[in-house]
């Protein structure tokens, strides 16, 4: 269908966004039911034996305890608080297990997602054609495909585990009573473990699909790309990040700090990198300026790479203003930069006799 409509190109990155953020993800539940599954298959025992352990004890002290049928009406709500404690108890691990497992399956598939945009009241979504399609179209039909395979094959499990292990349960009243319990924890462990495998390579296989069938729909036109690029072309901050960009272009690279003699500050709003290699340059050379956070980022670096720093407003801002990278220093300027050569070349000079 997309091809039909000429929608032959895969969605651009702005595109996934866009959907991400309406809630379109693709995302598979049996993959997440699969894992809740799998993690209860892998626990039953440990989950069956601490049923058994609080049912018994329930039931013990239901027992033991007794009520009087004469009086049963004012007994009533203690046995319904204490029936409704016990279930709670009970139910526990697998509320808690159930609720961990459905977080980790979504954030595992889709990542952390907050959106909204799924909740807006929308005429589309009263739109009976588009209701007739979803209960018709082929996503239905798949889904129902699905779930019967689903349900013949884990009858199926079902029953051949039953088949295999008929001759044990047909004798199981031979072991004595305490043995019939972790025999049955055994049989059903076996078979929860056969079917967790099962439904996670269907979870894995669906939520393959789902990302084909996500990416098929949000497929584009070479129009639709083409508007895109000029909507993005008109974004302002786009179009801001550009000039900063360009404007960072222009003043140099941070690395050719490195290769500086020294670095003129404003102190804080201005910073002009010289080099004068007296092997290589006939006279001083611009390599980079900077203002504001370039200035900023341009001192970092020549603190890192030890290149000397020297504070001197007049000539920072005269460079910036007059000066482009690449550029040699304007003679009127010869004087003043040679007596920060001079300092430098002094400075270093005094190292080396200290070392």
């Amino acid at each position: 269908m997309a091809e039909k409509d000429g929608k032959t190109e895969k969605p651009t990155p702005k595109k996934l966004r866009d959907a991400r953020k309406k809630g379109q993800v693709p995302k598979s539940q049996d993959l997440s039911s699969a894992l809740s599954f799998g993690i209860f298959a892998l626990a039953f025992t440990g989950l069956a034996t601490y049923v058994f352990q609080r049912a018994f004890v329930f039931l013990r002290n239901m027992l033991k305890n007794g009520f009087n049928i004469q009086n049963i009406h004012n007994e009533l709500g203690n046995i319904g608080s204490n029936a409704i404690l016990y279930f709670l108890i009970l139910s526990a691990p697998f509320l808690v297990i159930a609720f961990l497992t459905a977080i980790f399956g979504n954030l595992a598939q889709v990542g952390f997602m907050l959106t909204g945009e799924p909740l807006k009241p929308s005429l589309k979504k009263l739109n009976p054609v588009s209701g007739f399609k979803n209960i018709f179209g082929k996503k239905a039909a798949f889904g129902l495909f699905k779930n019967l395979a689903k349900l013949f094959i884990v009858v199926g499990f079902t029953l051949y585990t039953l088949y295999k292990s008929g001759f044990m349960i047909m004798n199981s009243g031979k072991i004595g009573s305490p043995n019939i319990f972790p025999l049955m924890i055994e049989l059903v462990s076996r078979l929860a473990f056969n079917l967790a495998i099962f439904l996670a390579v269907l979870g894995v296989a669906d939520f393959i699909f789902q990302r084909y069938s996500h990416n098929k729909e949000l497929m584009m036109s070479m129009q639709e790309i083409k508007d895109e690029y000029k909507e993005m072309e008109g974004d302002p901050q786009i179009k801001s990040q550009r000039k900063a960009r360009y404007r960072e272009l222009l003043s140099g690279k941070i690395s050719d700090v490195d290769e500086a003699t020294v670095l003129i500050t404003n102190p804080t709003h201005f910073a002009i990198a010289i080099r004068y290699d007296q092997k290589v340059d006939q006279v001083p050379v611009v390599l980079a300026k900077g203002q504001d956070l370039m200035a900023f980022r341009m001192k970092e670096r020549a603190r890192e790479k030890e290149v000397p720093m020297i504070e001197n407003r007049p000539l920072a801002r005269a460079l910036y203003k007059d000066v482009e990278p690449g550029d040699p220093v304007p003679i009127e300027l010869y004087q003043a930069i040679a007596e920060i050569l001079a300092l430098v070349f002094q400075a270093e000079k005094r190292k080396k006799n200290k070392i």
